[in-house]
């Protein structure tokens, strides 16, 4: 079905297009945008299982600010909001400018987002997803490209991202591939974030079984973030009388929570368990907000960390600081890890065919304990393989580096 058939037209007004396709996405599965020109929309357009969105050359959407000043994610699936998985998720052929349009964020009052969920497109709680051939050129400082957590099986191919903020940003799942995309993005290229800060990612877990390939990353000005960001972590149950800071995680009666303050490195004493089931809840002056909607008590992990991942065949062009960071965090903006805590384990990470063609101080850093990663057939350039001491852990023996040669 043609998206014209519902009214969504280059002349309509981006609320009325907002209304047109999410009148179309709730009516039918395959969605054709043939028209060429420039489409406004306004509002978000809601996804659900089997929606297949197929965007013809020429065809451009728009974003503009919400009537009501309050902006949505551009897409986000329905079971984003109910911890119900969406199956069989398609967007191609997608050239979007955000014109610099962002979210706004529920934990300063949005009410159309979901705490840590910020993508433009925005996918939690989805098996089965494909995005592929989708342009963003123009990312403002807040927002991510895309965004999917708690998914299986998820290919992002194809695709041109450029611009301020994350290009991919995944958080917990299983089974994702990243291939034949070209990147030129201040801050992360690509994250793998475990464990992120509370307003960033909706939910903390592990990422499995990954591959990142054929994939650019342009030349541009020095960038301080990282072509890969992987980031762990670990958390405990709630304990009266704990100490926590903004980001922290805790599990109390089946259920994961994170504070939401500011990233000051203030510290507040928790006396009263949080217990609510959504969203947002102050206690002691600590606000709480409830995530892993998805998992039911004793299913709650404690750790958050990514195995059997492997980067291949990629080419990165830009200087950064760093390249490849993977790490467990200790700052103002999040703690994801803590002494005495559990440790996530990282492991089965392996570098083939990657060259690296700006001088940057490190090739991959890595501040956190992890089984032996490989390096097959790279050439790093003057970068180096670096290794600190996370000295929030207990004492660790450095990561076994692998290198072959074939």
């Amino acid at each position: 079905m043609d998206a014209k058939n519902y009214g969504f037209s280059p002349a309509g007004s981006g609320k009325e297009n907002a209304i047109a396709l999410n009148k179309a996405i709730q009516e039918e599965k395959i969605i054709n945008i043939t028209v060429p020109g420039i489409y406004d929309v306004a509002d978000t357009v809601y996804l659900k299982s089997g929606t297949h969105l197929h965007f013809s050359e020429g065809v451009t959407l728009r974003r503009t600010e919400a009537e009501d000043g309050d902006n949505g994610n551009l897409f986000i699936n329905e079971g984003a909001f109910t911890g119900s998985y969406d199956n069989d998720i398609c967007i191609s052929g997608l050239h979007l400018i955000t014109n610099g349009v962002q979210s706004t964020p529920a934990e300063i009052g949005g009410k159309k987002t979901i705490t840590g969920l910020r993508g433009h497109i925005a996918l939690q709680y989805v098996n089965k997803v494909k995005l592929s051939e989708i342009k963003i050129l123009d990312l403002s400082l807040k927002d991510y490209a895309i965004q999917i957590s708690d998914f299986t099986d998820a290919v992002v191919e194809n695709c041109h991202i450029e611009g301020q903020k994350d290009g991919v940003h995944f958080g917990p799942g299983r089974g994702f591939r990243v291939s034949g995309c070209t990147f030129r993005t201040d801050d992360d290229a690509i994250a793998l974030n475990c464990f992120d800060y509370s307003v960033s990612n909706p939910n903390c877990g592990d990422i499995e079984d990954g591959i990142i390939e054929n994939c650019i990353d342009l030349n541009g000005e020095y960038a301080e973030p990282f072509f890969i960001r992987i980031l762990l972590g670990g958390w405990t149950q709630w304990s009266k009388g704990m100490t926590v800071y903004h980001s922290d995680a805790v599990v109390h009666d089946g259920r994961l929570y994170r504070v939401v303050m500011r990233p000051d490195n203030e510290a507040y004493t928790s006396v009263t368990p949080p217990t609510h089931e959504d969203g947002f809840c102050e206690l002691d002056g600590i606000r709480w907000v409830r995530t892993h909607k998805g998992y039911k008590g004793d299913e709650l992990p404690f750790t958050a960390s990514c195995r059997n991942i492997i980067i291949r065949n990629t080419v990165l062009c830009r200087p950064r600081n760093t390249q490849v960071l993977i790490y467990s965090s200790y700052d103002e903006y999040v703690r994801s890890y803590h002494r005495g805590y559990p440790v996530p384990e990282v492991s089965n990470i392996v570098f083939e065919n990657i060259q690296i063609l700006s001088d940057c101080k490190k090739a991959v850093n890595i501040v956190t304990k992890t089984d032996p990663i490989v390096f097959r057939n790279c050439y790093l350039g003057n970068n180096k393989i670096s290794q600190e001491q996370n000295l929030q852990m207990s004492p660790y023996p450095e990561s076994e580096i692998i290198i072959e040669k074939q």
